[in-house]
Formats: structure tokens, sequence, C-alpha cells
């Protein structure tokens, strides 16, 4: 598991002080840089190579702008041949899970434009953060 903690700001609320619906998106994106960096450690536009290409958020609590911070765990919850789904969880101070979501995301030949498979040397890097039993699995694609 990978954490990082997120400083509240208001730009992240609504009207009464809850955290809009879009910052656990912005979050969940920000806390996937250490997985970008496993694929791209230059974190180069020429060497990009990782694509998103679903989310999903389900909200379980609000969060509120006196909470301040939260802190953002971030697993890998499958890992395929050319493609990983990265689960997040925001947890506020108590320790309740405020929020929980996925992202699927593909390894990806940007001049061939087609996936391929992930790399050994990467998939090594990324077993660590395998955790089948996570709290979040994405849902059946339709």
């Amino acid at each position: 598991m990978l954490t990082h903690t997120v400083q509240l700001r208001i730009f992240d609320t609504d009207m009464v002080g809850h955290c809009h619906h879009l910052a656990s998106a912005q979050w969940f994106e920000e806390a996937r840089n250490e997985i970008f960096e496993m694929f791209n450690p230059q974190m180069t536009k020429e060497d990009w190579n990782l694509l998103l290409v679903r989310i999903e958020i389900d909200y379980r609590a609000p969060i509120q702008f006196s909470e301040r911070e939260v802190e953002i765990r971030t697993w890998i919850s499958h890992l395929g041949k050319s493609s990983l789904h990265v689960a997040h969880g925001v947890y506020l101070k108590d320790g309740t899970c405020a929020t929980l979501g996925g992202a699927a995301m593909v390894y990806f030949d940007l001049q061939n434009q087609r996936t391929v498979p992930i790399p050994e040397s990467i998939r090594e890097k990324l077993l660590p953060h395998l955790d089948p039993d996570c709290p979040y699995h994405m849902s059946a694609k339709k």
C-alpha cells in the first residue's frame, strides 16, 4: 500500500463546507504519481506509456473542510498482462473511509497506438503493492 497526505483547500469545498465530489478524483490522480513513476521514472511526455481508461468513485461519508487533511491509501487491486487496476481510499483522521474508488490503466505503445505487455521489470515494482484483499475492486465492465 502507498500512502499520500493531502492538505484540504478552500477550493476543494462547496457552499456548505463539504469537499466537492471532484476533489476525490483529483486526489486519486495525485496519489497515482508514484505508480506513474514506476512506469516512467523521468515522467517525460516522450516516454509516456500508461493510459487511464476508466475511473469509479463511491462516496461513503462527507469530508468537511475542518478535517484540514486526509490520507489517500493506494493499492494495486489487479495486475493483468497489459493492464492494472488501482484502488484508492480517502481516510479521515478518525480512520473513517470517506471515499473509495478505482482506476483502470493500460500499458500503451503510443507510436503504434496499441496496448503492450507490462515489462517484467515494472511488474516487479508493482507486485509489493498488489493486494487482492484491498477494500475496493472495480465493478465488471458493462
